[in-house]
């Protein structure tokens, strides 16, 4: 009878346990997918590099414009003799509350890339 006693009381430890562990699940969650989604703007910017790039090797620099103004990209160029620098840039809204901590509201994301002027 004893033991019938004690197992009665234990019922809800894993209620919780459950309820404890929950909300740091939770943000560990919504952190990955943050990491996720700032690791799938870079590749997304090293995409559009190339894109820019061969637009500026072709001299069209309305397209360019247009280009990186539907996308909210901020471009940069810099002629430097035989190399011109093109630098893309941009700012990727954070979620988690735990990344807002380290890394604050939006992460400042860039590519850089380097091609001779011919």
């Amino acid at each position: 009878m004893v033991e019938c006693d004690i197992m009665k009381n234990n019922k809800g430890q894993a209620l919780v346990e459950f309820i404890i562990i929950l909300p740091i699940f939770l943000l560990l969650i919504i952190s990955v997918i943050d990491f996720g989604n700032i690791i799938s703007k870079k590749y997304s910017l090293e995409n559009d590099i190339d894109i820019i790039s061969s637009l500026y090797k072709d001299n069209k620099t309305s397209e360019i414009n247009y280009y990186t103004n539907k996308k909210d990209i901020k471009v940069k160029l810099t002629n430097d003799g035989d190399l011109t620098n093109i630098v893309l840039s941009k700012n990727v809204r954070i979620i988690s509350p735990m990344l807002n901590l380290v890394f604050g509201k939006s992460y400042y994301i860039s590519v850089e890339k380097s091609i001779y002027n011919e």
